[in-house]
């Protein structure tokens, strides 16, 4: 499966294989309830297939009806936490020449992408189980969505409980709108009409001016 030739070239090619993700995320966006009725009954015709597979081998090796039941259902149960905490993502564009048909004799990279494609084929059945479960719990309300998981609180509420000292800016207020007169309170309109004032007050005769002085 592995060969020198494919050690000494990918001695400069490590970056080219796939990883093993382990998901650590145990909610799900809501989705529509006819999208997860049909995945349940594409779980329940999975289900059946594994029973339909397990009991007859197992009421073969004389284990007790109730105990073949007990251990097809854990074997399910634990394979189907497997599938969903650890997820192998194979590089799917180095899977060897033609696309995964022949063995690049050059490179292990494309030996390990195939492994973990297949692993991922294997585990995908369960994944799909423990991510519909997921969905049914989230549909009936027993566990919160991505949705509200992923929301911000709003403006108000966040105005509400952290305000904000008086004379700071606070970016969650809106910002006021501007004076339409603001242009009339600049500095060279201010000095012009104090000057403007200042002469029409100077040239302004007193009251008692231009007035014959009384005897």
């Amino acid at each position: 499966m592995f060969s020198p030739s494919e050690f000494q070239g990918q001695s400069s090619q490590l970056h080219k294989s796939g990883t093993v993700e382990v998901s650590t995320v145990f909610y799900r966006n809501k989705r529509p309830t006819w999208l997860v009725l049909l995945k349940l009954l594409g779980v329940a015709a999975m289900v059946a297939v594994w029973f339909a597979i397990a009991m007859p081998s197992l009421v073969q090796w004389n284990f007790p009806l109730w105990q073949a039941i007990a251990i097809a259902t854990g074997v399910m149960v634990v394979y189907t936490g497997i599938a969903f905490v650890f997820r192998p993502e194979p590089n799917t564009d180095n899977m060897g020449w033609g696309g995964g048909m022949m063995n690049d004799p050059f490179q292990s990279s494309d030996n390990v992408n195939r492994i973990l494609w297949r692993l991922s084929c294997c585990l995908g059945p369960g994944r799909f189980t423990a991510e519909t479960l997921l969905d049914l719990l989230v549909l009936l309300g027993a566990i919160k969505s991505g949705d509200d998981a992923g929301r911000a609180p709003s403006v108000s509420q966040g105005a509400a409980s952290n305000p904000s000292p008086p004379g700071t800016f606070d970016p969650t207020q809106p910002i006021a709108p501007l004076d339409p007169n603001r242009f009339a309170q600049s500095s060279a309109n201010f000095v012009a009409g104090q000057i403007q004032l200042d002469t029409q007050r100077f040239l302004k005769p007193s009251a008692g001016e231009g007035q014959p002085a009384k005897v």
